[in-house]
C-alpha cells in the first residue's frame, strides 16, 4: 500500500519510492564547444619495442621505417628503454646485426640519431659482436663505416675477431646460415683483419722464456 508517497511492504517499512524516473522531464544534453582541430597536427601512434624487434629480425624495412621516431611514433629509442625491455639488454641494432639485415642496420643508424653504434648488452657485446659471431661481412663493413670499435672487449674478454674465429658469445646460438666448408668464417676473419681488428686473445698467458745467466768474466 502507499503511505505518504512511499510504498510499504508487508513487513511495515518503506522499500521503494512511488515516483518513477520515467515520469521526470528529460534533461537537456550539455554540449561543450570543442576547439577547432589543427589539420597540420599529426597523431603519433604509440608502438611497442617488440614490434620493432620483430621487424628487425624479419628484415621488414618498411615497418622499421614506420616504427622509428622519424616515422612519426613516440617510440623511446634510448638505451634505458632497451635495457628495461629485455634481460639481455639487446637493442634493435643488435638484432638486425645478428640476422644479417644490412639494410635495416643502415636504416636504424640513419633515422635513429640517438642509437649508439657501440652500445653494449648485458655481456658487454656490441652490434659488431653479433655480426662477427654470425659471420655477416656486409653488416661488419657498415658498422665499421659508422665508427664501430673493432677491438672492444666483452666482459668475458672476447673481441669481434675472436668470436668470428669460433669463440661464440655466451648464450648465443650457432650462426643462422650454414657454413659447412668454413668459407664464410674465413671471409669474416679476413674482413676484420683488413679493417684493423687486433690479435686474438690468448686462452692462457704465455710464460716468459727462460733466461740464461750471462757467463762471468774471469
Amino acid at each position: 500500500m502507499k503511505v505518504r508517497g512511499r510504498t510499504t511492504a508487508a513487513i511495515g517499512f518503506p522499500v521503494t519510492t512511488t515516483r518513477s524516473y520515467a515520469s521526470l522531464p528529460p534533461r537537456a544534453a550539455v554540449i561543450r564547444p570543442q576547439p577547432p582541430r589543427d589539420p597540420r597536427r599529426r597523431i603519433m601512434p604509440i608502438v611497442s619495442l617488440t614490434d620493432l624487434y620483430n621487424a628487425c629480425s624479419d628484415g621488414d624495412a618498411a615497418t622499421v621505417r614506420r616504427l622509428l621516431p622519424a616515422g612519426g611514433t613516440r617510440l623511446d629509442m634510448s638505451r634505458e628503454a632497451f635495457q628495461a625491455s629485455n634481460f639481455l639488454k639487446s637493442t634493435p641494432l643488435m638484432v638486425a646485426a645478428q640476422y644479417g639485415r644490412t639494410e635495416i642496420v643502415r636504416i636504424i643508424l640513419d633515422l635513429a640519431h640517438n642509437t649508439a653504434v657501440d652500445a653494449a648488452d648485458a655481456t658487454g657485446g656490441t652490434p659488431l659482436f653479433q655480426a662477427a659471431a654470425h659471420l655477416h661481412v656486409g653488416v661488419i663493413h657498415v658498422l665499421a663505416e659508422r665508427g664501430a670499435s673493432l677491438n672492444v672487449a666483452s666482459l668475458f674478454g672476447q673481441t669481434p675477431l675472436s668470436v668470428a674465429a669460433g669463440q661464440m658469445l655466451p648464450g648465443s646460438p650457432a650462426p643462422r646460415d650454414p657454413d659447412p666448408d668454413g668459407a664464410r668464417q674465413i671471409a669474416t676473419v679476413r674482413a676484420l683483419l683488413r679493417l684493423g681488428a687486433g690479435t686474438l686473445p690468448s686462452s692462457s698467458p704465455t710464460p716468459d722464456p727462460p733466461t740464461t745467466p750471462a757467463p762471468r768474466s774471469p
